[in-house]
């Protein structure tokens, strides 16, 4: 991975106050070739950075300023002036690689910076011709899409959080542009599972992905706390921006991603869902599979114990109440109304009319925007008896387990959750952890074949074990992974 520089004032000029106002651009181009020919670089530099004090995103300038700050034998603010110079959209690649004024920046080791952020701007370039001449893949009538407002957000991010700490990669099939932080194959799995998420989704409910390109970000942990702020916000789609952020590979991912191409669908049809509709559907797709016949099939997580103790307590809201909520008032309570939205969905996706309701609902959205008439048409039945059938639906589920209890079977060490898996933050001695040669600050992305991605993923994975039981853990230890077999103890013996 390569450092990121963050450009430096040019060490070798004096106080910049000689020169007052700044010159034109025609003043410019008359002064700066006298100076430089008299050898004069320090006036030079002070006089573009004059102009510069005036108008900063001058590209020509930026890259003139990188030459004398070169010659004047300052390499990292040569650095940090080219830096500039392509956010402000130099593209004179030739220039970077063969202009003499540059040869003490190319024989520096910033120069490695300069040329990862000149491959990360020429991507981003790359991505936006890509997607124009690869439009998504959808069977509405295109409309003119729009490249422009992700790549702004992916040259905001690289400004902001640097661009060494992350990989920039298009998938126009996708109409997708990333910024990643995750060791590489983890991050190839991670599209993988969004490529097959992106099909079910237009096989079963959109149609097609969204026309705009959509900027990816999966985060380091760091970075993802300081954009996301609260620490229970596993990600976010910020529609305006084109922007996903995600701090995590699993559910939070697969979440946002759904808003990403609902939101498409509804830009198409020029449709406003209700905040259930919208939430739900992202909830649903936070943890499902195709069966073999191709059947969509949504699985138990932790949200479904949230649905059942809100039915059995008799605290569910109607369902006329719940629908009509406003996005306010559906987010006052996010926990409880995303899990009764996502058990709503599930049990019309349990009976197998999910994507019935949906087309019905999507094709009467102008006389109910609310969900509900559509629902008694594919059940063929009033609002009061389908709901509950749901309760019904709901109670003889019963709770999905996810804890793990005295006699259940333990690995013996503390977790919390990392970008593509589970950290391993301590091992205590003598665990079965520790004996199989797991350490801390192992990650855990598979238990018995099945993928870890947060802590949910782990508890659901290792609420049914039992002590005496062998599992075999997928850890990645640095950029390397392999497969240790733990002999689980009993919970009451050693702590987990």
């Amino acid at each position: 991975m390569i450092r990121w520089l963050v450009p430096l004032a040019i060490g070798v000029l004096g106080a910049s106050s000689a020169i007052t106002t700044p010159p034109t651009r025609g003043q410019l181009e008359l002064e700066l070739p006298r100076l430089l020919e008299a050898n004069q670089d320090s006036a030079a530099l002070l006089l573009l950075e004059s102009y510069l004090a005036a108008i900063p995103d001058d590209a020509q300038v930026l890259f003139d300023c990188a030459r004398i700050a070169s010659r004047l034998g300052d390499a990292r603010g040569s650095a940090g002036y080219v830096i500039r110079a392509l956010r402000a959209g130099f593209a004179d690649r030739q220039a970077l690689d063969a202009h003499p004024d540059l040869a003490r920046l190319r024989s520096h080791e910033a120069w490695e910076q300069v040329r990862a952020m000149v491959q990360q701007f020429d991507e981003i370039a790359r991505v936006a011709t890509a997607s124009k001449e690869h439009p998504a893949n959808h069977t509405a009538p295109a409309g003119v899409a729009d490249e422009g407002i992700a790549t702004r957000s992916l040259h905001q991010w690289l400004e902001r959080f640097g661009g060494g700490r992350y990989r920039v990669e298009a998938f126009p099939a996708l109409h997708l542009v990333t910024a990643s932080a995750v060791e590489p194959e983890g991050f190839r799995r991670t599209m993988l599972t969004i490529e097959k998420l992106s099909a079910a989704l237009t096989r079963h409910l959109f149609g097609g992905i969204q026309e705009d390109l959509v900027l990816l970000v999966v985060a380091t942990r760091k970075d993802g706390a300081t954009f996301l702020v609260d620490e229970n916000i596993g990600g976010l789609y910020d529609h305006e921006d084109r922007r996903l952020v995600a701090r995590e590979t699993g559910g939070s991912l697969r979440h946002e991603y759904t808003h990403v191409v609902h939101y498409g669908q509804m830009q198409r049809l020029h449709q406003h869902h209700p905040m259930w509709i919208q939430e739900g559907l992202a909830t649903l797709f936070e943890d499902w599979k195709l069966a073999d016949d191709g059947a969509l099939v949504i699985l138990p997580n932790l949200r479904t114990n949230d649905a059942f103790d809100r039915v059995r307590r008799h605290q569910a809201l109607p369902w006329v109440d719940f629908f009509a909520l406003d996005g306010g008032s559906f987010m006052s309570q996010p926990r409880w109304n995303y899990a009764q939205a996502r058990s709503i969905l599930m049990f019309l996706s349990a009976h197998g009319k999910l994507t019935g309701w949906y087309r019905a609902f999507v094709a009467g959205w102008g006389d109910d925007p609310t969900g509900r008439r559509a629902l008694e048409q594919v059940f063929g039945a009033p609002l009061a008896r389908i709901e509950e059938s749901w309760k019904e639906w709901v109670v003889a589920k019963g709770r999905q387990d996810s804890t793990i209890d005295a006699g259940d079977g333990v690995m013996g060490a503390t977790f919390s959750n990392a970008t593509d898996g589970v950290r391993i933050d301590n091992v205590t001695m003598g665990s079965p952890a520790q004996r199989a040669g797991i350490r801390s600050g192992d990650i855990i992305t598979d238990i018995d074949s099945t993928e870890i991605r947060s802590i949910g993923d782990y508890l659901l994975a290792m609420a049914d074990r039992r002590a005496g039981e062998n599992v075999k853990v997928r850890l990645r230890r640095g950029k390397t992974y392999s497969i240790f077999e733990v002999t689980l103890a009993p919970g009451n013996a050693v702590p987990q």
